[in-house]
């Protein structure tokens, strides 16, 4: 019985890990998201942005999608700093993974916000949300892993 219960506890370990090529890739990626948005490069931060967000803010028209990519609410300009891995989730070949930013604005300075690396093929693909449009039930994500 003790047998059955370490191998079940090294399984659900793998189960929730990723290679570390798998892991250098998400943090390439995450590198590239935060930059992106940081330079209001749209084209490549929608790029790195998980497709059913662009969808969504695509089907609102192009001031809207314009407005959430080039990273310019009103007079508002936001910056993410010190992205800092909080917790991951899995289920089967779905993998989220959460960080901690600080956002940085006009209005505020330091306040944590989370952003959520989405894998659906096993590590292998990353795609970002930020917790705005993680939680926004208009977006129909196959899994919400994470709760508020």
């Amino acid at each position: 019985m003790l047998k059955f219960s370490s191998f079940s506890c090294i399984l659900l370990l793998l189960s929730c890990t990723i290679s570390a090529r798998q892991e250098n890739l998400l943090n390439k990626q995450l590198s590239k998201y935060i930059k992106a948005h940081n330079e209001k490069n749209a084209l490549e931060y929608a790029g790195l942005t998980h497709p059913l967000v662009v969808k969504y803010y695509s089907s609102l028209g192009n001031s809207s999608f314009i407005t959430h990519f080039s990273n310019q609410t009103g007079e508002n300009n936001t910056f993410f700093y010190n992205p800092l891995f909080r917790e991951m989730k899995s289920e089967g070949n779905w993998i989220e993974r959460k960080y901690t930013v600080y956002k940085e604005s006009g209005e505020e300075k330091n306040k944590n916000y989370e952003i959520y690396a989405v894998s659906s093929d096993g590590g292998e693909n990353w795609f970002f949300l930020d917790e705005d449009d993680y939680f926004k039930q208009k977006i129909p994500l196959k899994r919400r892993l994470f709760s508020k």
